[in-house]
């Protein structure tokens, strides 16, 4: 709200073309296809967690729920790591329950909550193609609940999260858009202390025959600079600039060490694209963000393709408040003299450090999510996000007031057409 009443004035100057700034202040469905579980790998089976046990394209983890990963030990045919977590095979402990219920199925242990450590399993993709991923967990009578992760690169990125009851099974068949280098991470731990029962994981990667990029828009991995362009994975390249004038940009320090690289952004540079998103559904924005100071007192657009001719869009912003604000808004143009603007503010830490932003529109609200947690939305009918303008990344778009430029940095930037969980 310190952003509206700031530049009210504009406001009622000249409507909803004045400025980005002045209106500031149930489970989602996964992105792809769910389905019925398979009963064996499908073909093209790219990975099967149990089958290919113990071979090189499977790695077998501690999740220390930090964006940091610790190699288990292999002990004879055993994964161990910390505590109780250790993963091993049906094919040499073929007594348990799990292995009745789950036949050739990988077994997990773990000390749940009195663990520092999630056991997990993590498959690298190794081109850009459309890939189904299909998780069954069963979990025996008597042991505790689970919950089941999985995720792309950090647990923030999480594509879903659900619970394996006692004597049940957790099963769910998803499609997503890989990059070659994604990872992705399958982690159960129990919801309370004490070791749990042998319980039973099957994990599939497979091929599908649709082409890529399926719903994946927009993909900017920052993997090495070129001269004044970066690469869209799934589209056309964004441009550098600097004063609207071509410029190089930089490579930056990633959110963890296999994130490889980042753009390190200071004032008066940003990117801008030449794709229009496709908004008339559900769509997901996420981005790894870095903010080090603000430059303008308005505050800082990281993310901007709202239209404010029209109507609608998507304008992520950090706020100039005391503490800072992560926020989004989308224009809702009534008329060219009425300004509108659906939008939200949450917390945001002010340390200077990396978070994971995702914003998702769908069943008719926008939700913000920090690190993996909600921190606001706001009601948007399904369709009013679609825009005329393509996106840009560390400024606002030529409205005045001009500038809101980012100082710090971004990485992995994305766009899906679906909407993946903010909760």
């Amino acid at each position: 709200m310190v952003l509206r009443h700031a530049l009210i004035s504009l406001v009622l100057l000249a409507g909803c073309k004045q400025s980005l700034f002045d209106s500031h202040g149930e489970p989602d469905a996964s992105t792809g296809d769910g389905g019925n579980f398979p009963s064996s790998c499908p073909a093209t089976c790219l990975g099967d967690a149990a089958a290919d046990f113990g071979m090189p394209s499977w790695r077998y983890l501690d999740d220390t729920r930090n964006r940091a990963w610790a190699p288990m030990t292999m002990m004879g045919n055993d994964f161990v790591g910390m505590d109780n977590n250790r993963i091993w095979s049906c094919r040499k402990d073929g007594s348990p329950e799990a292995c009745k219920m789950l036949p050739g199925a990988l077994l997990v242990t773990n000390s749940g909550t009195s663990t520092a450590a999630d056991p997990a399993l993590s498959f690298t993709a190794t081109a850009n193609q459309v890939i189904q991923l299909s998780v069954r967990v069963y979990v025996p009578m008597g042991a505790q609940q689970q919950e089941v992760r999985l995720y792309r690169n950090a647990r923030e990125d999480s594509l879903f999260t659900g619970l394996a009851p006692a004597g049940g099974t957790f099963d769910r068949a998803i499609t997503v858009d890989a990059l070659n280098g994604d990872r992705f991470y399958l982690s159960v731990g129990g919801s309370t202390a004490g070791a749990t029962e042998k319980i039973g994981v099957h994990f599939y990667v497979n091929a599908t025959t649709d082409a890529f990029p399926k719903d994946c828009q927009l993909a900017l991995p920052f993997a090495g600079p070129m001269a004044n362009t970066t690469d869209n994975v799934c589209g056309v390249d964004f441009a550098y600039k600097n004063a609207d004038t071509a410029a190089t940009w930089a490579l930056g320090q990633p959110p963890f060490p296999e994130m490889g690289t980042s753009a390190d952004i200071t004032r008066d540079k940003y990117f801008v694209g030449s794709d229009v998103l496709v908004r008339s559904g559900d769509t997901t924005t996420q981005l790894w963000l870095r903010h080090d100071a603000f430059v303008d007192t308005y505050g800082t657009v990281v993310f901007s393709d709202d239209d404010l001719d029209n109507t609608g869009g998507l304008t992520i912003y950090v706020a100039n408040t005391s503490p800072p604000k992560l926020g989004a808004e989308t224009c809702t143009v009534v008329t060219q003299t009425t300004l509108d603007f659906a939008w939200a503010e949450g917390t945001y830490p002010d340390d200077h450090a990396w978070h994971f932003v995702r914003v998702v529109h769908t069943n008719g609200m926008v939700k913000i999510c920090v690190d993996g947690a909600r921190t606001a939305s706001y009601a948007l009918p399904a369709g009013k996000m679609q825009g005329m303008y393509p996106p840009w990344l560390g400024r606002n778009l030529n409205w005045t007031p001009t500038g809101g430029f980012l100082d710090g940095a971004i990485d992995d930037v994305r766009v899906f057409t679906g909407a993946l969980p903010c909760e």
